[in-house]
C-alpha cells in the first residue's frame, strides 16, 4: 500500500486522486512511497491525513438510493475536530479549534 492509498482509505468519500496527491505533496510526503508504521506516524503523513479529513469535511454530502456518504453534520463535526487534534498536536496554523487550557491563573475553557 502506497501513502496515498492510505490516506484514501480513510473515508469512502470519492476524492479525486490528483487531489490527494497535491495534499501529499505540500505536506512534503512522497505519495507514491510505500506506506509504513514509521511513515504513518510521521509528521508529514499526519498533516497530510489532517489536511485530506478538512477536504472531506468540505466536500457536499453524497446521497444514493438511501445510502449516503457525509451526510451527517456530526460525522462532518467530527473529521473536523480530528483534523484540529493533528493540527494543535504540530502546530500547523491550520489549526481552527479553540485552546483549552491555563492562562495564569485563568481557565479558558
Amino acid at each position: 500500500m502506497t501513502n496515498l492509498e492510505a490516506i484514501q482509505s480513510l473515508n469512502a468519500y470519492p476524492i479525486p486522486v490528483v487531489a490527494i496527491e497535491k495534499i501529499c505533496i505540500d505536506n512534503g510526503l512522497e505519495a507514491a512511497a510505500v506506506y509504513n508504521v514509521y511513515t504513518g506516524s510521521s509528521r508529514a503523513f499526519q498533516l497530510a491525513m489532517a489536511d485530506f479529513l478538512v477536504l472531506v469535511h468540505a466536500a457536499p454530502s453524497l446521497v444514493e438510493q438511501s445510502v449516503g456518504i457525509n451526510n451527517a453534520i456530526a460525522i462532518k463535526q467530527e473529521l473536523l475536530d480530528r483534523a484540529n487534534k493533528i493540527y494543535a498536536l504540530y502546530g500547523s496554523d491550520k489549526f481552527t479549534g479553540n485552546i483549552i487550557g491555563f492562562i495564569g491563573e485563568d481557565f479558558n475553557g
